[in-house]
């Protein structure tokens, strides 16, 4: 638009663009006697106009100060990838936080497809562990989309002033991002960017997570970036250098125990750093004096439980969020901080109603007919795919099947590589998961895979009465 020159061109630009409404114009007592700085200073005298945008308005910025149905007020973060501003609604003046793609990724493709998704996978994400996604917009070059304003700060800014964390506080706040982590899991959803700036605090002391960036990062249209890589860069040299699956949701449990050392211990891990190189090398990751070590004061379920998440080895690690809340729960009761509102479990779909509805992974045709009619005798709905990431696709889709059968000896392969993020999901989703492989390859899997209820291993010879009472034994 043209240059703002005069107090009657600042006033055309404040009524039109709705960042005043006539009468709040006409209250002020601005006109041209005034000028337009002065009338500028008066109108931010009266709060009329934030520092932000009277800063804009005299650089000329006046572009993207209202987006759709938001005025921006002020900017609270800045990113390499977005910037994150307070604004309200034009309609009702409800503060809103608003999330604004940076100007240099708005014309590139893969990083405005990666914006948006971001937005409509979070959107489907309602938890009180969780910032809602509100509204996404677009308008022309500016991308955004709002959230939810939490008054508090993130972790981060907490720790500046706090240092360090009560342990009944530390081990609270792990509990809320494990149930909000536990939570996203159950939509097929990891966070794939834990940190302690991506953990909102609201005025209340509730911990909220913010920022799910590089969730499920599997999409075409975001992997590769060098915004992705950037901010992935931990995850993905921590899943290299431990032979972990892409997209772990385990991941998020070893960056959930760095947190959890940081606020009881005072300190980081391992030493922040700008260099990518370093960022890059698994010892920085693995050469972490013990929690213990640091504060032998501490209760030992709360040195026990950070340690167990920041195992380097995935199978070593808790397996799913909700193992780390089982115990985070025990240590909440023993410290006297669990209250009658904390009973409440954390959201799971109800199974459906009908036979039990078994996947198997299979594609020998004679074994296939033996175990429909096997399992059809006992009342069992089967259905059959031939590899691995089928099966874990639709253990990630919105109806999942009841149970998971995989016989691994035409794919023993792709099962020992991604059955430990099926376990993972199988235990958010209730799912059990059932791998049986050949007995020559016990000792291969022994070193992969931990059996666990969820995700659980046999050997050959496994009968079908076995099988058919594992699953029996765990139901839905």
């Amino acid at each position: 638009m043209a240059p703002i020159a005069t107090t009657s061109d600042l006033q055309r630009f404040l009524i039109s663009s709705q960042l005043l409404s006539p009468q709040q114009w006409s209250d002020s007592g601005a006109d041209d006697a005034l000028g337009m700085e002065d009338a500028l200073k008066q109108l931010e005298a009266d709060s009329l106009l934030t520092s932000f945008q009277t800063h804009r308005i005299r650089k000329g910025l006046t572009d993207g100060l209202v987006l759709g149905n938001y005025k921006l007020q002020y900017r609270n973060a800045s990113g390499s990838f977005a910037r994150v501003y307070r604004a309200s609604t034009l309609n009702n003046s409800q503060v809103v936080a608003l999330k604004l793609l940076r100007d240099r990724w708005a014309v590139d493709p893969e990083h405005v497809s990666g914006f948006h998704r971001e937005a409509r996978i979070c959107r489907a994400l309602k938890h009180p562990n969780i910032v809602p996604i509100l509204d996404v917009g677009q308008q022309g070059n500016f991308h955004y989309f709002t959230m939810e304003f939490i008054e508090g700060g993130n972790l981060r800014d907490i720790m500046r002033i706090r240092k360090v964390l009560k342990p009944a506080e530390g081990a609270r706040c792990l509990y809320e991002i494990c149930a909000g982590l536990e939570y996203a899991l159950t939509h097929s959803i990891t966070h794939r960017d834990l940190k302690l700036t991506n953990v909102l605090m609201t005025s209340q002391g509730q911990a909220r997570l913010v920022d799910f960036g590089l969730a499920g990062a599997d999409s075409p249209s975001i992997v590769g970036t060098s915004d992705d890589v950037h901010r992935a860069l931990e995850y993905a040299s921590l899943e290299r250098g431990t032979n972990a699956p892409d997209n772990d949701p385990r991941s998020d449990l070893f960056f959930a125990g760095a947190m959890m050392y940081e606020l009881l211990s005072g300190q980081s891990p391992w030493p922040r750093t700008r260099d990518r190189e370093e960022r890059k090398q698994l010892s920085r990751y693995t050469n972490t004096p013990s929690l213990s070590s640091i504060r032998p004061d501490l209760p030992r379920s709360l040195t026990m439980i950070c340690e167990t998440l920041m195992r380097v080895s995935p199978s070593e690690r808790y397996q799913s969020p909700s193992e780390v809340i089982a115990d985070l729960q025990v240590a909440l009761q023993g410290l006297d901080a669990w209250t009658a509102a904390d009973e409440e479990t954390p959201v799971v779909e109800a199974p459906a109603s009908g036979p039990f509805r078994l996947l198997v992974v299979d594609s020998i045709r004679k074994r296939i007919q033996a175990l429909k009619d096997y399992f059809s005798r006992h009342e069992f709905k089967t259905e059959f795919v031939t590899s691995p990431q089928v099966a874990m696709e639709r253990l990630k889709g919105n109806r999942p099947p009841d149970g998971i059968l995989i016989l691994a000896d035409n794919c023993t392969d792709q099962t020992i590589e991604g059955f430990p993020q099926m376990q993972a999901y199988g235990r958010s989703r209730k799912v059990p998961c059932l791998a049986v492989f050949p007995e020559e390859l016990r000792a291969r899997v022994d070193s992969a895979i931990r059996s666990t209820k969820y995700g659980a291993t046999e050997f050959q010879p496994a009968t079908l009465r076995t099988i058919r009472t594992h699953f029996e034994s765990i139901g839905r």
